[in-house]
């Protein structure tokens, strides 16, 4: 049987850490300029500024800094680099990468009940609900003490804090699944395999599968590599897939989304 605290284990996956860190730099850089028709569609002044893609854009925006520094951070720092700023300001980052991601299933949704006050009411209490417990999650990271080969170390994040904040965001997200179809279904005559195929309810069902990985790895509290192994895979697939379903409310004379 498997001594997860042990340093030789802790060590191994340690290097698989890093070794993901860089595969999902290369993906999300890859996808990133590959789907920046948006930024570039802005930059050219096609079409105005909306408020709805200020998640999108800070989402997108902060997940790719988050990934640079993690790897970055893993691999070499200059010895006049304070390692606790910065691993303090990647847990920031990447808790604010997982509000952006719940703010565009949210507004997805909303562009469904924006007529229905309690709707929106609800949907304004939850997101300000899952924004708190991120907030608490990013107050009880700590910093590893155990640096090696002049890298930064790693965050220790509190494994309950850490879990709530997950479970939180899968009950959240399963919600916000079932309040969507509902509220297509009773304003439509397609039938349910027809809304769920066409009004970009496959991305909700990416984003909650996707937050359940780190969640049970929570849980499990195995050492403090597992508990944030899988948080950098799971938050670029559920940055990608929030985008996406968001992008169809942006008012463009030409249509960005990805249905």
């Amino acid at each position: 049987m498997i001594y997860w605290q042990d340093p030789e284990v802790i060590e191994s996956w340690t290097v698989a850490f890093v070794d993901i860190t860089f595969l999902m730099l290369g993906l999300y850089v890859w996808g990133y300029i590959h789907s920046c028709q948006v930024e570039k569609a802005l930059f050219r002044r096609q079409f105005p500024f909306q408020w709805q893609m200020v998640s999108y854009l800070t989402g997108r925006t902060f997940y790719l800094v988050t990934v640079i520094l993690s790897a970055v951070t893993s691999v070499a720092v200059p010895p006049h680099i304070n390692c606790n700023y910065v691993l303090k300001f990647l847990a920031f980052s990447g808790n604010i990468v997982l509000a952006c991601v719940s703010t565009n299933l949210v507004i997805r949704t909303w562009t469904v009940w924006k007529n229905n006050r309690f709707v929106c009411v609800f949907l304004a209490l939850a997101t300000l609900g899952h924004w708190s417990t991120l907030i608490l999650d990013s107050k009880n990271t700590q910093v590893s003490s155990s640096l090696s080969s002049g890298s930064c170390g790693f965050l220790v994040v509190n494994p309950i804090y850490s879990a709530v904040t997950y479970m939180y965001a899968a009950i959240f997200y399963f919600v916000l699944v079932k309040v969507t179809i509902f509220g297509h279904w009773r304003s439509s005559s397609s039938s349910l395999w027809t809304i769920i195929r066409t009004q970009g309810i496959f991305y909700y069902c990416v984003a909650f599968f996707a937050n359940l990985v780190p969640l049970i790895f929570s849980w499990l509290n195995l050492n403090y590599v597992t508990n944030i192994f899988f948080v950098c895979p799971a938050t670029c697939i559920m940055t990608i897939a929030s985008g996406r379903a968001v992008i169809p409310t942006f008012n463009t004379s030409r249509s960005l989304s990805h249905r």
